[in-house]
């Protein structure tokens, strides 16, 4: 068994660094399309109902523990 666990974190620690690697996603940017300022497409506001369903599913989640 202890050859087993030995062989198996190499690759397990592999696995994980590719991971990390990939993590880091395009090295360069391209530049913005317009530099017109900022603009409101509704992201932001989904991204806060978003937040509080994400809070009241964890609050509901404690309460019923």
């Amino acid at each position: 068994m202890t050859s087993a666990k030995s062989f198996a974190l190499p690759i397990i620690g592999l696995f994980l660094l590719v991971l990390m690697k990939l993590s880091y996603g395009q090295s360069t940017t391209a530049p913005s399309p317009s530099a017109e300022g900022p603009s409101s497409d509704g992201q932001a506001i989904d991204q806060g109902i978003a937040y509080v369903l994400l809070a009241l599913a964890l609050a509901i989640t404690y309460l019923i523990h």
